[in-house]
């Protein structure tokens, strides 16, 4: 009896942590935008990694200050985080509607793609952008991880042509 009584509770701890650590992998999601925080450092960044983003290959690994799932229509800045894709990793081609996605480069070797399929190497000090109605893809193809930062913007109110 209690065998199976430590096997339960260990097996409920289990899962509480599975629980527990799939809640922080996503965690960004969480906690709420204190908008009064004006440096956010980078022991305090919320992890946000993700597998096989918008289609692409591997691991998408991120660090964030916030992301789109903290702010309202209060913000322009929906997203900020320092953004890892670790050797052979992608985000696939994806398209924005309403916000405005940049890519700044600040180490390793990647291979953007525009949405009309043109690629372009990138590599530290390049910035690249999707604008509203802009497709994007990014891969690292070097053999160092791809680190950028990666503000993501919108406008509450977009003009209209």
């Amino acid at each position: 009896m209690k065998n199976k009584i430590s096997l339960y509770l260990i097996a409920v701890i289990a899962a509480g942590f599975v629980r527990f650590a799939a809640a922080e992998a996503n965690g960004a999601n969480d906690v709420k935008l204190d908008r009064a925080v004006q440096v956010y450092k980078k022991a305090d960044l919320l992890k946000w990694n993700r597998e096989k983003t918008a289609g692409g290959e591997g691991e998408l690994l991120g660090d964030f200050a916030f992301t789109r799932h903290q702010t309202d229509s209060r913000d322009a800045f929906k997203e900020i985080g320092w953004l890892t894709l670790p050797k052979g990793a992608s985000i696939g081609l994806h398209k924005h509607n309403d916000n405005e996605d940049v890519y700044i480069i600040v180490s390793g070797k990647g291979l953007f793609t525009d949405g009309n399929g043109k690629e372009t190497a990138v590599e530290a000090g390049d910035i690249t952008i999707a604008r509203p109605g802009q497709s994007h893809a990014l891969k690292n193809i070097g053999d160092e991880p791809l680190i950028f930062l990666n503000p993501v913007a919108k406008l509450t109110n977009m003009p209209t042509k």
